[in-house]
């Protein structure tokens, strides 16, 4: 697997490390004395500390890769099989969810791409996207069977807060995207994981409370 050098560069960790490894070779020669070997030693131990941090690196991002939602083709791959649920008289609907799933996914890596600090909020953020996908899937296939009036009602309902959701969460995502690029001119960043709490939060209470209102029926 190749190294994401660029990503391993915006991390701030990165710098770290090279400040540390910096600061432990000009101690390790100004208490063993200017000489070759003291230099060369001193090179090397700095050598293998990046290299450890590379290799570690590595690991995380093989680790994580299958389920990173971040990933366009794992989000891909999970959306397919979302959608092979759906029936065909549905198909307007659901190609409207496909998309703001789909762009609210692309917002969401792009973000993560211009502040990699906000990763972790972003992939939890993705994964709710993905539950609601799942719900207007999981309630269009539902409408199909229902015959009474009053329970298409209720699974209509249910299919609207779905929707709305994610359309307001591909909405958020869309701005925040903006808000990080103009941002990272001034530098000011220190609110977007609060946001993107919000944003988890408020989606994961519309999972919570149709969850709880399937358990009931």
């Amino acid at each position: 697997m190749k190294v994401d050098w660029p990503r391993i560069i915006r991390l701030p960790q990165t710098y770290g490390l090279l400040a540390g490894a910096l600061a432990g070779y000009v101690g390790f020669v100004l208490w063993l004395g200017p000489r070759p070997v003291v230099w060369i030693s001193g090179g090397g131990i700095a050598a293998v500390m990046a290299g450890g941090w590379v290799s570690s690196f590595r690991r995380q991002a093989i680790s994580q890769s299958p389920s990173d939602l971040l990933v366009t083709a794992v989000f891909e791959q999970q959306m397919n099989t979302i959608e092979a649920k759906v029936p065909n008289r549905a198909e307007a609907v659901w190609r409207q969810t496909r998309q703001w799933a789909r762009e609210s996914q692309v917002f969401a890596a792009q973000i993560a791409q211009q502040d990699p600090l906000l990763q972790v909020e972003l992939l939890e953020a993705t994964h709710t996207v993905l539950g609601l996908a799942q719900q207007v899937a999981d309630a269009l296939q539902v409408l199909g069977k229902i015959q009474t009036s009053a329970y298409q009602q209720m699974a209509q309902q249910r299919l609207q807060t779905s929707c709305d959701r994610l359309q307001e969460t591909h909405q958020r995502l869309k701005q925040l995207q903006d808000q990080v690029a103009l941002a990272s001119l001034d530098a000011e960043t220190a609110a977007f994981p609060n946001r993107l709490h919000q944003l988890i939060e408020a989606n994961q209470q519309i999972l919570k409370s149709t969850s709880i209102d399937n358990d009931k029926a």
